[in-house]
C-alpha cells in the first residue's frame, strides 16, 4: 500500500507529519490520508515524494505482491 511506504520513507527520512507536509506545501491532514490510504496523492506529490526520498517514483508506486 502506498501510504505503508511513505509512512516508512517519512520515518526515515526523520520527518513528522508536518514537516513532510510543509515541504510539500499540503495540509498535515493530507498526509494523514494518504497514510491510512484514505486517500492518494496525485501524480505531482508522488513525484515530489520520490524526489524528496530520493527513490524512483516506482518505490512508492508498487505494490508487493503477495503469495
Amino acid at each position: 500500500m502506498i501510504g505503508t511506504k511513505i509512512s516508512f520513507c517519512r520515518k526515515k527520512a526523520g520527518l513528522s507529519q508536518e514537516a513532510l507536509a510543509t515541504r510539500l506545501n499540503i495540509s498535515r491532514q493530507a498526509v494523514s490520508r494518504w497514510e491510512t490510504g484514505e486517500a492518494v496523492p496525485d501524480t505531482e506529490k508522488i513525484v515530489q515524494l520520490s524526489r524528496l526520498f530520493r527513490y524512483p517514483p516506482t518505490i512508492l508506486l508498487d505494490e508487493i505482491k503477495e503469495h
